[in-house]
């Protein structure tokens, strides 16, 4: 009997031992619930990661236009590693300026972000942006391009550029518009270039200064092809002699050659028909004998000689 007894107690006790373990879970999973399941979040390891997003400006473009923000921002992501890891392979994420409600002139606008789990922690950065709204101006501008053609291997040159598009639409505020000089595709040549070139260029506005003007275009790149071919024409002309800083009445001036070889595209060469030899007068005040470098000239591609002697002596 005392045996029976003792193990309906043992029951009992282990009875009560499970409704307390189940009682206290069900209270926890109830306060978990009702706090956003931080509770249980915070027990998840975590990560923080930092993207760099788009910034998204929101305005009509078609009357207006805006300079002076950034294209893209900083973005520092953090909670539970799971959910910032798939965050991390998304491309939808933004941060976004709303401008619609603003009007013309300078203003500071807060930043938002769009397309992060609500789950997670996000901050932007910079968290404003101080932007300039303009009524917008259009013009068509002609592209030029433009290419260190010393890095071709001598003896080849540039026979054809083709350029596509030919023109670009520059917009922005009237002042930007018209310091507009022209916009000009870079074209980065390697060293002893040979062979056809094609490339896509980014395409930048430049005042008459050669300072980049700040605007919006309407192709942010080009398609260039140049081709390249060993088809140096040469040609015999004149040297003559340049001088500057001086009196050239007050010197006589000796060159050691009077003609020079150039080579080049053919159709460039038809034109040329002298190289002048640069003289500076200023420090000679007895008779003196220079070599002088021969000026570089755009389509000519080398000279028979790179230099020539002077001789200048005062009268």
């Amino acid at each position: 009997m005392n045996k029976w007894t003792n193990s309906k107690i043992l029951n009992l006790i282990f009875s009560l031992f499970l409704a307390v373990l189940l009682s206290a879970y069900v209270l926890s999973t109830q306060s978990a619930s009702r706090n956003g399941n931080n509770e249980f979040t915070s027990i998840l390891p975590e990560k923080k990661i930092n993207l760099t997003v788009p910034l998204n400006l929101q305005y009509n473009n078609d009357e207006y236009v805006v300079v002076g923000a950034p294209t893209s921002v900083s973005l520092a992501v953090h909670g539970p590693a799971a959910l910032v890891t798939t965050t991390q392979s998304h491309n939808d994420i933004q941060a976004v300026a709303d401008l619609r409600d603003l009007g013309v002139g300078q203003h500071t606008v807060k930043l938002a972000v769009k397309g992060v789990n609500s789950a997670l922690t996000s901050t932007v950065s910079p968290q404003t942006v101080n932007v300039t709204i303009a009524k917008k101006t259009s013009e068509k501008r002609k592209i030029k391009i433009n290419y260190d053609d010393s890095k071709l291997a001598q003896g080849y040159s540039v026979v054809n550029s083709v350029i596509n598009p030919k023109t670009v639409t520059v917009s922005g505020p009237k002042s930007n518009v018209d310091a507009v000089d022209h916009v000009t595709a870079e074209v980065e040549l390697a060293k002893d270039t040979k062979t056809n070139v094609n490339q896509t260029v980014k395409l930048v506005a430049y005042d008459r200064n050669g300072t980049p003007v700040e605007v919006q275009l309407s192709n942010r790149t080009a398609e260039i092809n140049l081709t390249v071919n060993n088809s140096d024409a040469s040609k015999k002309v004149d040297l003559i002699a340049d001088p500057s800083d001086g009196d050239a009445n007050n010197f006589s001036i000796t060159l050691g050659a009077k003609t020079v070889t150039i080579y080049g595209a053919s159709d460039t060469l038809s034109n040329v028909d002298q190289i002048k030899v640069p003289v500076d007068l200023s420090q000679i005040t007895e008779k003196t004998t220079l070599h002088v470098d021969l000026p570089k000239q755009q389509g000519i591609n080398r000279y028979s000689e790179s230099t020539v002697e002077v001789t200048v002596t005062p009268k």
